[in-house]
């Protein structure tokens, strides 16, 4: 049997009622804000001042020819997160699993000694000046 709605057989709001999104959780939303969030309460102040709100952020240009793209990023990221896992358990605990960790460590040059204790990085050899020669 078809049902045909019409204003007479079916209501309206109880079929909203029924279907609507219901948020029982109290809101995160903090009201106190609501008056300087309001896009016409921004307008009018600065139509009557002439003066932007301090919190405007201007926008930034830059040449990010350079930049890589999204996927070659993620790709990078997950080479050293691979990389870190490689390293010994007790290794990566020094740096409580964190490869943000280790990369922090090995970015600082008074940790060079120490890196190298943990084989982390190469020692440096420093080759002796040259002799000089007789006669010169």
């Amino acid at each position: 049997m078809i049902f045909l709605r019409s204003p007479y057989n079916y209501d309206t709001d109880e079929a909203s009622q029924d279907s609507g999104l219901v948020c029982p959780e109290e809101t995160l939303t903090k009201q106190a804000f609501k008056e300087q969030a309001d896009i016409n309460s921004i307008v009018n102040t600065f139509m009557k001042t002439g003066v932007m709100p301090d919190t405007v952020n201007m926008p930034r240009y830059g040449d990010f020819a350079e930049a890589l793209d999204y996927h070659t990023a993620l790709n990078l990221v997950m080479q050293a997160e691979d990389a870190f896992m490689e390293l010994p358990a007790t290794l990566r605990a020094r740096f409580e699993n964190d490869a943000g960790q280790l990369l922090a460590f090995l970015e600082d040059d008074a940790n060079r000694a120490e890196a190298e204790a943990l084989g982390l990085v190469q020692a440096q050899v420093i080759e002796p000046a040259a002799e000089p020669t007789e006669g010169t």
